[in-house]
């Protein structure tokens, strides 16, 4: 078993096992017992936990999810505390209390001696288990809080659930998947933290729910490996020590960066450096720094005669230099476990330990059930009272938002606005530079010293009083309680509550954190409330957690204090982030920078990217800022690429992966994203026009109802473009959709009648806070059905970005980009695809969704007209290429012929097409060189843009053999000569490719044109001219059977519309005998017709890869219905419906969706379906006095069709009298969900939610 599976076991175990125990107390899942029906005995152990179920409603609102808390915390309460005994004994602390051993009679050394001690209790079941770990607890307990009997969740099970829950901890060293010394491991209690929550972290990930405040640990915990720890400890930590004592021995014993050579810091006592982790979690950091403390502290008395005792030091460092804050009471659990821990290794005896490390986790009473405290005795203001009341309000909902509360800032605002008045007044700060004014000379006004002093006195008295306060709420309750231990849970509480303030109003040196990740379109209500009222303005911090803990970083710690962190580099890059950029370029200075990358980092299941960084306050903005690239790197590489990179650093050398710039160059760039690596020459390229200076980049429209606005084309009409200029309702809407370049994707239509006047009622009526204005959803109008580009900006690929014609209109999802002070589309269509544009846009942006923000910081380079001239012809010859290719596919809007004819084969379409595409990939190649000659790029420049985005392939080298057949072609060539392409052709560089490597290359043919391997794709990961791969492709006699299977499939479905769209009514039976010739046989007839000789049809089942027959009954309603669904949020739309009755094909039918009606279902009923079921009574008949074998089959058979036809039928009847009344507008969607409903159709076309959202449908 995997170390995650045992903890997933263990915790089933003790869950069950207080599940068990909480029934004996009465608390049962959903009420409590009356306690005087139970036993006497279990009475104070009852109200104990009563008082903390109370606690707990008051939480969580209900009493099942109280007792549901309840617990889980007593779950990881005893889980923690085992775990953390069986890490005490690896680390020899104390002989083995947990793990049994055979010669001590299969018990542990510390069970055999206390039954020594003990005999009674050898006659107790099994020997007294659960009262001597009661008694080694107890001895914990003298000096660690969680083992001691006062703590609110110290409760064991039975002896039996006990002794197997012990057995379980046991079982884990004996793993060979996990290994025997597991728990010798520093951090094993923080993977066990982990591992522990992979069941409710998958829990909400598969209810998408949002994020609220107490799921916030669950999205995004990952543990924080140990030597990213270290490396932000030692350059944060580390270097302020060095700051202050440059000559340590720290320096030449620990890697630490910009380490300085002489003072730069007054040195103050180490018991006064204060370090916090104000997303502590099980407490990776505060471990690291205790050790790296604990050697500051050695290097003080060594070699600086610093007056401490060593055996000081452990307890020194967890009282004075180590904080920390964490929402979650059982990660703090830990953090103090292992600090306790670390302290014991130093000092096997210590005295009770008082952590500054606290959980948020505590609940306070409102405002009036304390203010005689805050008021009774003290001449306050209105304003002063209502302060302290909103101070208090914060503090009572720390366990909501933890850390990030603010009460340090709203209690002493008054005092640093008054501090504030008086350095104006004393002329200290010059408000020339904030309102270009001159400084006024001014005296110190009497008065301002006076509120300076008042409001110092009242932030004094708050913090004075509040401790009374919560000391005084937890002594009334325990008054309440009788002194049951029960109000051991609420004096526990208040303490957490102290310690909590006085932590968020403590000055640090030292931020650390991983904090959690959590996009701010997943906030839930809460979360996003505070959020916004508390980190977005003046600087818009709220768009990510760990954007907002940035923030927090910087706010605990003091002048020049040091900020280290872990979490996504999206802040480096994404507009939406330019506000946390703009104050860390500002603010601070950045010492050192980790941009690690895509995985490779926590462990597998941590799908992150990630950077870590270490911050100083400082303005310095002409210091270089130091960055390590490493995201471009296979995962596995980066670590030792990082540490190479490093040691060259710190050694004054350079490297290829490092990278200094001075940080106001930061700034070049629009919203100033980390762009560090580029050269000053190309930084300078982005102080000139940008693509938002000379043209319109904008979003589209947000139909707000996608299932009732939009269709694909071939929902309306079989040739929609015939009579697009007649229309009056459905137009062409660009949407995004999937990678690809220069043309496509053109397969929705909107409802936009009179101008989109339906939509925008139904906006006004859902958003009634627009006041009628629909510009926030229909947006851009003026500029629909114009001429431009529109792009896709999601994808692992990149952006896409493709022709838009004058008679369209876009969505939000296909945001399109419009001449403005420049006029030429296809020359910035050109550029748009450039391999230049698309490195800008990856550093802009490296994440898979580009935003317009990003395209509009591009810097636009306009051409000269001989250049514009020369790109623009080739772009037209791209277009013109991709729409003649775009005719051969049916989902595509210039459809108007299968390739498979009587006289050309599929292999001669592919070399066709083949040909034709690598006509286009070389015309991007001389495009790609075109931009770089614009933009004057410097070779090295250049070069670095070329081995992020790969070379162009179609200037890759050729054989001669492939060159001389490529230019000789005459077919492909007829329509599209190479007349501007061929001296481009004739120049490129010969390679003669080895046996072994051509066949190497002809290997893959057979996937050709499969799952995104189009030819630019099977070029780019073979490194192939594609004239190469055309000509290889020629020669062969490989065909690529899926794409053979797919266009067969599309020919099949052309011939079947075809067929359908001259049948009267358009529904034509698969089965014998229903009134009309069976679509089988006119199959065949349409063959004939087109051409197609016996052998040609008779072939056509191995083209499909099956008997047409039963590619019909069986597969062809499937497979169109999956190859139209191009859109992952919109349904899949097939033209041609499979009507079944069911497996037994009692009766199956094709019907055409474009003459599909309610008349046409009850001619469906009462002529096809009477037909063929009087048919299978007649041949019933023909057979009832024929008792062989083969005729008792056939019966038996036609049994089953007719009742499987009855079913049907009274299928039909109930549509019919719900009102089925389909019409072609409302789309497929809307008109199949009733059918698939009922089961009516062989294959699930719409998913669950959609289909749900049809059948509720109000249109």
């Amino acid at each position: 078993m995997k170390l995650s599976e045992h903890v997933d076991r263990l915790r089933n175990l003790i869950e069950a096992a207080f599940d068990k125990q909480f029934a004996r107390l009465g608390i049962g899942k959903s009420k409590q017992l009356d306690i005087e029906k139970l036993p006497e005995e279990v009475w104070p152990k009852r109200k104990r936990y009563e008082s903390i179920l109370q606690n707990h409603i008051g939480e969580t609102g209900d009493y099942e999810h109280a007792r549901e808390k309840l617990i889980d915390e007593l779950t990881f309460t005893l889980f923690n505390r085992l775990a953390a005994v069986k890490v005490m004994e690896a680390a020899a602390l104390f002989p083995p209390v947990l793990t049994k051993q055979p010669e001590h009679g299969d018990r542990s050394f510390g069970h055999k001696a206390w039954l020594e001690r003990n005999e009674h209790m050898r006659s107790e079941e099994l020997e007294g288990i659960r009262e001597y770990i009661i008694h080694e607890f107890d001895l914990l307990g003298e000096t660690l809080p969680l083992y001691n009997r006062s703590y609110p969740y110290a409760l064991l099970p039975d002896p039996i659930s006990l002794n197997e829950i012990i057995d379980a901890f046991n079982a884990v060293e004996k793993d060979s998947q996990v290994g025997s010394d597991i728990w010798q491991s520093d951090d094993v209690l923080g993977w066990l933290y982990e591992s522990y929550n992979n069941r409710k972290k998958q829990a909400h990930k598969d209810s998408k729910d949002k994020t609220e405040y107490n799921k916030v640990s669950l999205q995004s915990q990952v543990y924080t490996p140990r030597w990213v720890v270290q490396f932000l400890v030692e350059n944060s930590l580390g270097k302020l020590y060095l700051e202050m004592y440059p000559d340590s021995e720290i320096k030449r014993r620990y890697k630490i960066a910009n380490a300085p050579q002489t003072q730069e810091r007054k040195p103050k006592p180490l018991h006064e450096v204060k370090a916090i982790d104000p997303a502590c979690g099980s407490g990776n950091f505060l471990l690291y720094a205790f050790d790296f403390f604990y050697e500051l502290y050695v290097d003080q008395i060594d070699n600086y005669g610093a007056d401490y005792n060593e055996n000081e030091i452990p307890g020194l460092i967890i009282e004075n230099n180590l904080h920390g804050i964490d929402l979650d009471d059982r990660a703090v659990q830990l953090a103090q476990l292992g600090l306790y821990i670390k302290a014991r290794k130093k000092r096997r005896t210590i005295g009770e330990l008082h952590f500054k490390v606290v959980s948020s986790d505590f609940f306070l009473p409102d405002y009036d059930e304390v203010k005689h405290i805050f008021e009774d005795g003290n001449s306050l203001e209105i304003n002063q009272k209502k302060l302290i009341a909103d101070v208090w309000e914060d503090l009572k909902f720390a366990y909501k938002f933890g850390s990030l509360i603010r009460l340090d800032e709203k209690l002493y605002s008054r005092l640093h606005a008054a501090t504030r008045k008086r350095e104006c007044e004393q002329g200290k700060l010059f408000t020339n530079k904030e309102l270009g004014l001159d400084p006024e000379v001014v005296q110190t006004n009497v008065f301002t010293e006076h509120d300076i002093a008042q409001e110092k006195t009242v932030a004094e008295k708050f913090f004075k009083n509040l401790k009374i306060a919560v000391e005084q709420y937890a002594q009334v309750h325990r008054q309440a309680q009788d002194g049951a231990q029960g109000s051991t849970f609420l004096t526990s509480k208040t303490r957490d509550a102290i310690t909590f303030l006085e932590l968020l109003t403590t000055e640090y040196d030292v931020a650390t954190a991983n904090p959690p990740y959590t996009d701010s379109a997943d906030f839930g209500p809460e979360l996003k409330e505070f959020i916004e009222d508390n980190y977005k303005k003046p600087y818009k911090f709220h768009t990510n957690l760990y954007a907002t803990f940035i923030k927090r970083c910087y706010d605990f710690t003091g002048k020049a204090g040091f900020i280290a962190m872990v979490h996504p580099p999206t802040f480096m890059y994404i507009k939406t982030f330019e506000d946390v950029r703009k104050f860390m370029i500002d603010k601070t200075h950045i010492n050192f920078f980790v941009e690690w990358g895509y995985l490779g980092m926590f462990n597998p299941s941590a799908r992150v990217d990630s950077a870590l960084y270490i911050l100083e306050k400082s303005n310095d903005q002409e210091k270089d800022a130091v960055f390590v690239k490493l995201n471009h790197l296979y995962e596995t590489k980066r670590y030792d690429a990082l540490f190479e990179a490093y040691e060259k650093f710190l050694a004054g050398s350079t490297h290829e992966l490092l990278y200094r710039i001075p940080q106001s160059k930061l700034k070049i760039i629009k919203s100033w994203p980390f762009i560090y690596w580029i050269s000053d020459e190309f930084r300078e390229k982005f102080k000139k026009n940008s693509v938002k200076d000379l043209l319109k980049n904008c979003q589209g429209m947000s139909t707000t109802n996608n299932l009732k606005y939009l269709r694909f084309w071939w929902e309306i009409r079989p040739n929609f473009l015939e009579k697009y200029e007649e229309e009056s309702k459905w137009f062409l809407h660009a949407k995004g959709g999937p990678y690809c370049k220069w043309h496509g994707n053109m397969w929705v239509v909107v409802n936009y009648e009179n101008y989109g006047q339906e939509m925008k009622e139904e906006v006004k009526r859902r958003y009634p806070y627009l006041k009628g204005n629909t510009d926030y959803v229909v947006k851009n109008e003026s500029f629909y059905f114009k001429e431009g580009i529109t792009y896709s900006a999601s994808g692992s690929k990149g952006t896409s970005f493709r022709y838009l014609q004058p008679n369209a209109t876009f969505n939000v999802g296909g945001s399109s980009i419009f001449p403005a002070k420049y006029s030429n589309p296809i020359f910035y269509l050109a550029y748009f695809n450039s391999k230049l544009c698309s490195y800008i846009i990856d550093c802009l942006n490296p994440t898979v969704n580009t935003n317009p923000g990003d395209l509009d910081r591009l810097p636009f380079v306009v051409p000269s007209s001989i250049i514009e001239m020369a790109v623009e012809k080739r772009v037209k010859t791209i277009l013109s290429i991709k729409t003649n290719l775009s005719s051969s596919f049916i989902s595509e809007l210039e459809y108007n012929k299968s390739p498979y004819n009587p006289q050309s084969t599929f292999k001669g379409f592919f070399n066709y097409e083949n040909h034709l595409l690598a006509q286009v990939l070389i015309n991007e190649a001389i495009i790609n060189e075109n931009i770089f000659e614009i933009y004057d790029l410097t070779e090295r420049d250049r070069a670095m843009v070329l081995a992020k985005e790969g070379v162009s392939i179609g200037g890759l080298p050729v054989t001669s053999e492939a060159r001389d057949a490529y230019l000789a072609e005459t077919e492909a060539t007829k329509e599209f000569p190479l007349d501007t392409i061929r001296e481009f052709i004739e120049a490129l560089p010969v390679k003669e490719f080895t046996a072994e490597e051509r066949e190497a290359i002809e290997s893959g043919f057979g996937s050709l044109y499969q799952s995104n391997n189009d030819l630019e794709e099977f070029c780019i990961r073979n490194k192939v001219n594609p004239i190469n791969v055309w000509y290889w492709f020629k020669q062969s006699n490989v065909i690529p059977q899926q794409r053979m299977h797919t266009l067969a499939m599309e020919f099949l479905a052309d011939m079947i519309r075809e067929i359908l769209m001259e049948d009267e009514d358009g529904i034509i039976p698969l089965v014998p005998n229903a009134g009309e010739k069976v679509l089988l046989d006119r199959i065949e007839e349409k063959f004939r017709e087109k051409g197609f000789s016996s052998a040609q049809y008779s072939s056509f089942d191995s083209v499909l890869g099956r008997p047409i027959h039963e590619y019909l009954n069986k597969y062809f309603f499937a497979e169109l219905s999956d190859h139209l669904n191009l859109f992952m949020y919109l349904p899949k739309t097939p033209f041609i419906w499979h009507l079944s009755s069911g497996p037994e094909q009692g009766f199956d039918c094709y019907i055409i969706i474009y003459k599909w009606s309610r008349d046409k279902l009850m001619r469906l009923r009462s002529v096809y379906i009477e037909h063929r079921e009087r048919s299978l009574v007649n041949r019933q008949s023909d057979l009832s006095g024929n008792q062989s074998a083969d005729a008792q089959n056939e019966k038996d058979r036609i049994f089953r069709q007719l009742k499987e036809i009855e079913a049907f039928k009274t299928r039909i009847d109930e549509l019919l009298a719900e009102g089925y009344n389909p019409i072609l507008d409302d789309g497929v969607g809307k008109n199949i969900a009733p059918l698939q409903k009922k089961k009516m159709i062989p294959y699930e076309v719409l998913n669950e939610g959609q289909l749900k959202k049809y059948l509720n449908a109000d249109w």
